[in-house]
């Protein structure tokens, strides 16, 4: 009897270590995530500070360069 209810401590115990791993591995996705898109931001609001004081076109110009 005793045998068997220390093994189900054992597995409840491995299966709510696995649960945490797992919520674990989310969390770590959705940071590597978020670093993802504020680099990205950056990019744009170093790109923006970059051309700051250089010429700027319009969309129609862009389109009408690229012969789209």
């Amino acid at each position: 009897m005793f045998y068997t209810a220390k093994r189900l401590m054992i597995k409840t115990s491995f299966k709510k270590f696995a649960v945490e791993i797992a919520r674990k591995r989310r969390e770590m996705t959705r940071l590597q995530e978020d670093l993802a898109d504020m680099l990205d931001h950056l990019a744009v609001i170093e790109a923006r500070a970059k051309s700051a004081n250089g010429k700027r076109y319009s969309t129609a110009e862009v389109k009408r360069a690229l012969r789209i």
